[in-house]
């Protein structure tokens, strides 16, 4: 039975996808599914949560994989963990990078799509210009939720910056490189063509070039394995231009 009104297809998009929206109910916000918020009995196993301007979901600590001396140590905030750059990332994530991209897409938020995989496959050629690249899209915020925590973290509360430029995280979006890498890759902390939303303070060449490496500050995360979630958020700016 269903209430005969017709829903967005991006609901559609939404409910496959397992993700929940935020529907208005006398003034406050009740997350359902997308299908039956238009009255439609439609069972969705859902694990992204969106609400008027930020969405959230599950991951898991994975700081042993990050820190490890490897050639990626440091780059992999957040990863999907069926990802193929998953066992280098802080935070394994639950949902899948493309359900993280659906899912801020449906905040009204519009991707950058500024960079080619040539920014990653031409990292070691100085005449090229890919590498140099800057991720572009509407800022985001991040923050971590930790069980028994009252407030989240951001970012500088959880990382080292030696190179002090800090995080300007975008919304990069990068659909069209997903199907070249299968790398999971949700959040990265450099201009990474891989990622959903990457760092627009540092490009892949400064990688390399070890302009920073990213580190855990000690005795800020609890153990790896522990469960948390994940809140992204359209910076205050894009979020009034929303509502």
């Amino acid at each position: 039975m269903t209430s005969g009104r017709s829903c967005p297809q991006s609901w559609h998009r939404l409910a496959r996808a397992g993700i929940l929206v935020a529907v208005g109910v006398l003034g406050a916000l009740v997350l359902a599914s997308p299908l039956a918020a238009c009255g439609q009995d439609v069972p969705t196993a859902s694990v992204v949560t969106v609400s008027e301007t930020s969405i959230e979901f599950p991951a898991v600590v994975t700081a042993a994989g990050f820190e490890e001396e490897s050639d990626m140590a440091g780059y992999h905030f957040i990863v999907w963990h069926n990802g193929r750059a998953a066992s280098r990332s802080l935070f394994r994530a639950e949902v899948s990078d493309v359900q993280v991209l659906d899912a801020i897409e449906a905040l009204g938020a519009v991707p950058g799509n500024a960079l080619s995989i040539d920014s990653w496959d031409e990292r070691y050629e100085p005449d090229s210009p890919a590498p140099d690249k800057i991720i572009e899209g509407p800022p985001v915020d991040l923050y971590v939720i930790i069980p028994g925590q009252s407030e989240p973290l951001a970012l500088e509360d959880i990382l080292l910056d030696p190179g002090q430029r800090g995080f300007d995280m975008r919304f990069g979006g990068h659909r069209a490189n997903i199907g070249q890498w299968h790398s999971g890759c949700v959040v990265c902390l450099y201009s990474c063509p891989g990622s959903k939303i990457g760092n627009a303070a540092y490009s892949v060449r400064e990688f390399v070039d070890g302009t920073t490496r990213f580190r855990v500050r000690p005795g800020v995360l609890p153990a790896d394995g522990t469960e948390v979630t994940i809140r992204v958020d359209l910076a205050a700016g894009e979020a009034e231009a929303r509502r």
